[in-house]
């Protein structure tokens, strides 16, 4: 047989690091999202000179929700 060592114990704290994950989880959203924008304000761009109201008006509305959620988490980080 083998001999296993004894394992290390770790000291376990009554506060969860749920924040600390949170934080960075919104951060590499946030960063995602920048980018989703501004591919988003390029196609609105674009559908503008199209003339494609309808296609226009479900990008427009997108992107507004992609700015008001990137605002949502900052507000949240800054504790708003």
């Amino acid at each position: 047989m083998t001999d296993h060592p004894e394992p290390e114990l770790v000291e376990q704290i009554p506060a969860a690091d749920w924040t600390d994950m949170d934080l960075l989880t919104r951060d590499g959203a946030g960063e995602l999202l920048d980018s989703e924008i501004e591919a988003e304000r390029a196609r609105v761009e674009e559908l503008r000179g199209a003339g494609d109201d309808a296609r226009l008006a479900e990008a427009e509305t997108r992107l507004n929700r992609m700015v008001e959620i990137r605002s949502s988490l900052t507000a949240d980080r800054s504790g708003s």
